[in-house]
């Protein structure tokens, strides 16, 4: 049986100054081109699980150096030839160089997305906002729909990275990290149940997110004031062991029938931002109608980048009496009054 899990989950990308592209100054000196070439660290299960960044990600990227702005908001996308995540304008390829002068550290911060995300560079002050490396801030869409059935869920991920180099030319370890808490959940039965749904309870699915790394720290934090939270359905079920997606599904855990494992929902679960635990409902039915039951004890809050796994265990047992007789008890003689 599958344990419950706690899992943070990273990407890592590594920017390279490569010399595959490079021009030579006025001067006779080489300039080599900023490219990216990101790779991911093994992860067990995660919407991002591969070895490697997918390749059809794009990369956002802002950069300062000494506070002064060194490029802001540039699309890197894999450039076939280098295998390397480039500059583009539109479609082509428009390469970016590293500045011949400069002495300080770059400052570079990124997100990588597939969602129609739109994004904020900088503090918003004109006076001060050319250090574009410190702050950005994120509109994360609500793309989560819980499917019908035989229809596989698709939910897209939001990650983030920060880094500070005085390097030119070795490769920059910059580690994406996962925007997003990611909740599942488990079912299983000692009876037979018809398991209609799972719903989180006035969850927020939407918001704005900022990385600011002005300090020492970088700092994230959510923002939904612009919000609304609502319910979200999780199911349908998944079946690990063939793939199959249903509307609903019989778990059968009489005596005889137990599942060596665990059911998992909602096609491994729903990515969501940061915030307080929600209440959770599970819709089921006995074969007469259906019934629900609401989950309202859980406090906490889901944190950017963990996993949380929930095992429910759905158990009825017949109430059945056990009579037994207290012995009567000699009170001895009683005297009545006439």
């Amino acid at each position: 049986m599958k344990k419950n899990f706690l899992l943070l989950l990273v990407a890592a990308c590594a920017v390279v100054a490569c010399d595959k592209s490079e021009t030579i100054d006025e001067k006779g000196q080489k300039q080599g081109e900023v490219a990216f070439s990101p790779i991911s660290m093994p992860a067990t299960k995660a919407p991002i699980s591969a070895t490697a960044f997918p390749d059809d990600n794009i990369i956002y990227v802002s950069a300062s150096n000494n506070k002064a702005k060194f490029f802001e908001a540039k699309t890197f996308k894999k450039d076939a030839v280098s295998g390397f995540w480039k500059n583009y304008v539109a479609a082509v390829q428009t390469p970016l160089y590293w500045p011949l002068g400069g002495a300080g550290s770059f400052d570079f911060l990124a997100y990588s997305t597939t969602l129609n995300a739109t994004a904020v560079w900088g503090d918003g002050d004109p006076v001060t906002d050319d250090d574009v490396a410190g702050i950005v801030t994120i509109t994360y869409p609500a793309n989560y729909t819980a499917p019908a059935a035989d229809v596989k869920a698709t939910q897209d991920d939001l990650l983030y990275a920060t880094t500070s180099s005085a390097s030119r030319n070795t490769a920059l370890p910059i580690e994406f990290k996962h925007a997003l808490a990611w909740v599942n959940f488990m079912v299983k039965s000692n009876i037979n149940v018809n398991i209609k749904k799972i719903e989180l309870v006035n969850v927020y699915t939407e918001g704005k997110f900022t990385v600011d790394q002005t300090q020492n720290t970088p700092v994230t934090s959510w923002d939904f004031s612009a919000a609304t939270p609502s319910d979200k359905g999780i199911l349908t079920y998944v079946n690990e062991s063939t793939d199959n997606v249903y509307a609903s599904f019989n778990i059968d855990g009489t005596a005889g029938h137990e599942t060596g494992s665990d059911h998992e929902f909602g096609d491994k679960g729903i990515l969501l931002p940061a915030q307080p635990i929600s209440n959770f409902k599970i819709t089921y039915n006995l074969g007469g109608g259906d019934l629900v039951y609401t989950v309202n004890s859980i406090r906490g809050t889901w944190e950017n980048g963990k996993k949380y796994t929930y095992k429910i265990n759905i158990t009825f047992n017949e109430i059945t009496l056990d009579p037994t007789v207290v012995v009567y008890s000699d009170e001895g003689n009683m005297d009545i009054n006439l």
